[in-house]
């Protein structure tokens, strides 16, 4: 019977393990000082050896003749059987498959009783955070304190789906993903010993097409050779593949750059070659990402980069063509069109949107892509054109005075130049002293007004001071709100000694029991027992809706919730 390549060339000694040396090191050195522990929980992708290492333990607790630096045999009676899953003691289970509580009480059953032929009995439960709660709940017990003979040894790709109370009573060993270049070294062991001629370029891309797992990387290289009639070469990893091998992707993306128009009929070969959207999206990805990693930090950063020799001339010759921001550009370019390529799209989309795309970027004609939104520090407020209005180039304008005027200069003139940031607790750092001092004298809401005001602007003439705007906004509104507006037309009293016109006509209209919030001076908490006695949201929400005014923010009554909120402010 013909037995597959990953199952022929599986570790039967610690010394073939791959790419797992820090694991390996912890379990021969228990092995060898016999201080192996009850229970192992190893976690790691899929087919990076856990099964394996498993059995390697197994065989080192039962081999007959164990040496010196914990290595088993492999030759005696036991290795031999726990090799061909015949032995006795050695019991696998799967975890997929016998998930249930029925199963776990099976095993309770039977841990207790004294191993048939060899010192110690091995339980192997695979994929074990496939168990039920049930499952996992019966076990615990058993795991926490089985007999002195029985050893458990649980393997699993997701340990974050076992429960904490397991993994505490387990020693947990992580397996890494499998590199590149013992990838590539095994898959060159295996062909060597199996008289197979290989072409590195296909090694590589067949190590590249496995993602870590040699597990895959042999099913690749058995099917690839199958294709290639008993060789292994990059025509058949292609054929095997659906296209869009490293090589080929190097010569699109230098037709990209040279001639367009080739470069989009190899797209459309590649797409119709059955290659997965998803696929040649990571692809393009990874090679965008070597060339910018390059252009950056050259030969150092080459180091860093799993590549052959042949894909590293390719970046000294290609790099020098492309500057790091359009690199940059197209890594995330494609970084965004993953999401959509996992949902499925269709060849004629994917084919528009990458040659549009990237086209641009190489022309420079992609500026959203070039750059990265900067984050805001969390203490600042940023009132950009995304949040507000266009502003008036002053925010407060005072008309000439008369000859006979004298008035001191910090009364008539308060010019304010753009402002880009204000920080919610400090006005200090605003370029316009007078500016900020207005903000400040507002108080707890001068932030709010500040930002309306950046809308709207104010005119002084004379002692009396106006908002120098006509159109109707939310920002005016807010102004308007008598409440809002006494505060602001007290503040400027106090600074410059200017009045507002209508600030009497609004007084007499409103109630006297209005509740005026966040009044300079005024304690909070007296605010707070106003809004219980009576009818005070109601006046509020009639005054509102009889001046015509959009509700901005929403206020808890109690005065539980007194953040305010001026994003709306367009």
């Amino acid at each position: 019977m013909y037995i597959s390549l990953y199952r022929r060339y599986r570790p039967q000694k610690f010394s073939e393990m791959v790419g797992q040396s820090a694991a390996v090191s912890v379990l021969r050195e228990a092995l060898k000082e016999g201080h192996l522990g009850h229970a192992y929980l190893f976690s790691g992708p899929r087919g990076c050896g856990k099964t394996s290492a498993a059995r390697l333990v197994a065989k080192g607790l039962n081999c007959q003749n164990l040496g010196s630096d914990g290595e088993p045999c492999g030759e005696c009676e036991a290795c031999n059987a726990i090799a061909q899953g015949e032995h006795l003691d050695v019991i696998e289970i799967d975890g997929a498959s016998n998930r249930g509580i029925n199963e776990i009480r099976d095993l309770k059953s039977h841990v207790n009783l004294k191993p048939l032929i060899a010192p110690y009995k091995v339980y192997i439960i695979d994929e074990v955070h496939m168990l039920t709660e049930a499952a996992f709940n019966a076990l615990l017990k058993t795991l926490e304190e089985p007999p002195a003979n029985v050893v458990f040894l649980l393997a699993t790709t997701e340990p974050h789906k076992v429960p904490v109370t397991i993994r505490s009573r387990c020693q947990h060993i992580p397996f890494h993903r499998i590199s590149m270049a013992d990838m590539v070294n095994r898959v060159a062991y295996v062909c060597a010993t199996e008289n197979i001629q290989a072409d590195m370029e296909a090694v590589w891309e067949i190590s590249r097409q496995a993602d870590g797992a040699l597990r895959d990387a042999l099913s690749l290289t058995e099917q690839a050779v199958s294709l290639g009639k008993g060789n292994l070469t990059l025509e058949s990893v292609k054929a095997l593949t659906g296209g869009s091998n490293r090589t080929e992707l190097e010569k699109w993306v230098i037709n990209l750059r040279l001639d367009p128009n080739e470069s989009n009929s190899a797209l459309h070969a590649m797409l119709g070659r059955g290659i997965s959207v998803e696929r040649l999206t990571e692809s393009l990805f990874a090679v965008f990402r070597d060339l910018w990693v390059f252009s950056l930090w050259g030969e150092k950063g080459m180091e860093a980069l799993e590549i052959s020799e042949e894909e590293g001339k390719f970046l000294r010759e290609e790099t020098p063509h492309w500057n790091s921001e359009k690199l940059r550009s197209a890594c995330l370019f494609c970084n965004s069109l993953l999401p959509r390529a996992r949902y499925g799209m269709r060849m004629e989309v994917f084919s528009g949107l990458i040659m549009l795309e990237l086209l641009n970027i190489i022309k420079g004609e992609n500026d959203a892509l070039s750059s990265v939104p900067e984050v805001n520090k969390p203490q600042e407020r940023i009132l950009s054109s995304e949040t507000v209005q266009p502003r008036p180039d002053r925010l407060v304008r005072q008309t000439e005075p008369a000859a006979n005027d004298h008035k001191p200069v910090s009364a008539r003139a308060a010019y304010i130049p753009p402002v880009q940031t204000t920080e919610a607790a400090s006005f200090e750092e605003l370029p316009d002293g007078n500016y900020a001092k207005l903000l400040s004298k507002l108080g707890n809401r001068g932030i709010a007004i500040g930002a309306a005001l950046l809308n709207c602007g104010i005119q002084i003439e004379d002692s009396e001071w106006k908002l120098d705007t006509d159109v109707h906004s939310p920002s005016l509104t807010y102004l308007m709100v008598p409440q809002n507006r006494k505060l602001l037309s007290k503040a400027l009293e106090e600074l410059w000694g200017t009045v507002d016109p209508a600030v009497k006509e609004n007084a007499a209209a409103m109630p006297e029991n209005l509740p005026v919030e966040n009044r300079v001076g005024e304690d909070s908490s007296n605010i707070r027992e106003k809004a219980q006695k009576g009818s005070l949201i109601s006046d509020t929400d009639r005054i509102i809706k009889l001046l015509g005014a959009e509700v901005l923010y929403v206020k808890d009554a109690n005065g539980d919730n007194e953040t305010d909120d001026f994003g709306s402010i367009d």
